[in-house]
């Protein structure tokens, strides 16, 4: 597969260099290797020399390529693969950000394209009529906001002495139906307002947070918080959203642990690598931390106003598979399977199948064609191939439908 890296402001300058090799002799942000078929960044099939956009090979023969991936609704009118997969590369903290529900994106879509707004628009909020939900599963330590915390430790947090001398009254959430009204008050305070509330959650941040700004936290360090307050107040300066995570719960991953997050679940990536896969989509609402366009009305339509803890999954054995774990979700468009593998397996085919290679190397035979792959590199496999052959002394991800 011939994939495009997409080049965010907030990517890591060196995390696709560093792990797979890529050329980036600028140093430019490479924020996220796109695999998939999305019309914002469709990949290439080669063979034999020869390019293909995945879409076409898709429409060639959908029923072969999908199997019955293609009954699965993706807001498209043609059939097509359901799940979008990426390496993400945070080097900097993402936007305060939620996905819509198939229902909101679904007329929030048709609405936008009513009004003429250009597809590609910078302040146009949903680019395809689908949901996104998705999972993201640790390359190397990972970082990030999901969910409101519990409305205690919100008001506690709130409650410190360095928001009493505020003369910008903040008032906590008193239960799970004051969260909308709190979290309107947090987005849309004026710019004095905001600068004075913003000074008391680093003052805050800065008496409790016992290694320095300039140390990152262990994974699983309970005052993390207070650090991720001090850096994203260094890379956003007066951003509403250095307040985060004093109101969002802070997660962490160990390399091969992962969460996801449904619709409706607001959430920030704050930094590291992973592998992230998604449902066929690039709807994102965003409320801060951001370039971006940012719609504080339409992202509160989206949130879904409850206190929830993040679910990490350390990956259950795949039946049968030797070597290789698996991350459910709710979601029928994908899954993603993780394997260490030392010589060979087989996987189970029936469905379209992205290979991806994370380290050694990998050789896959499926449907008669051989492909060898070194880190960085993905192949993909139709539904059509029974199986997926794998010879390796390597690490891959395999994104997959269910």
């Amino acid at each position: 597969m011939d994939n495009t890296v997409q080049r965010y402001a907030w990517g890591s300058r060196d995390a696709l260099t560093r792990l797979y090799g890529f050329s980036n002799p600028r140093r430019d942000p490479m924020a996220e290797l796109w695999m998939g078929a999305h019309d914002k960044a469709p990949s290439k099939l080669v063979v034999d020399g020869v390019a293909r956009p995945l879409g076409d090979h898709i429409a060639a023969d959908s029923d072969a390529v999908l199997g019955r991936a293609a009954s699965i609704d993706t807001g498209s009118s043609a059939a097509t693969l359901p799940y979008l997969f990426k390496i993400l590369c945070a080097g900097e903290p993402l936007s305060i950000q939620v996905h819509p529900s198939r229902d909101l994106a679904a007329s929030g879509y048709a609405a936008e394209q009513e009004r003429g707004t250009p597809i590609d628009a910078p302040d146009r909020n949903y680019r395809d009529a689908n949901h996104k939900p998705e999972l993201i599963c640790a390359i190397t330590p990972f970082w990030g906001l999901r969910g409101f915390r519990p409305i205690d430790s919100i008001g506690k947090d709130f409650a410190a002495d360095e928001f009493a001398d505020c003369d910008v009254d903040i008032a906590a959430p008193r239960d799970e139906a004051d969260l909308r009204r709190f979290l309107t008050s947090v987005l849309t305070l004026d710019d004095d307002q905001r600068r004075e509330v913003i000074a008391a959650a680093i003052a805050l941040a800065e008496s409790r947070w016992r290694a320095g700004a300039d140390e990152p936290p262990a994974v699983g360090d309970e005052s993390a918080r207070f650090y991720w307050i001090q850096r994203i107040a260094d890379v956003y300066p007066g951003d509403p959203g250095i307040l985060s995570p004093l109101f969002l719960n802070v997660f962490s991953l160990r390399p091969g642990q992962a969460t996801y997050q449904p619709a409706g679940v607001l959430h920030a990536y704050l930094g590291g690598v992973g592998a992230e896969l998604m449902a066929c989509s690039d709807n994102v609402l965003r409320g801060g931390m951001t370039v971006k366009h940012v719609d504080v009305a339409e992202l509160e339509r989206a949130v879904s106003f409850r206190s929830e803890e993040p679910v990490v999954m350390d990956g259950e054995p795949v039946e049968l598979v030797p070597g290789f774990v698996r991350y459910p979700t709710p979601f029928a468009e994908f899954e993603l399977w993780r394997g260490t593998i030392a010589g060979s397996v087989t996987v189970p085919g029936g469905v379209p199948q992205i290979v991806f290679c994370h380290d050694g190397s990998a050789r896959l035979r499926a449907g008669g064609a051989v492909v060898e792959l070194a880190p960085g590199e993905s192949a993909f496999a139709d539904a059509a191939a029974p199986v997926i052959e794998v010879d390796a002394n390597a690490t891959v991800f395999v994104a997959r439908v269910p």
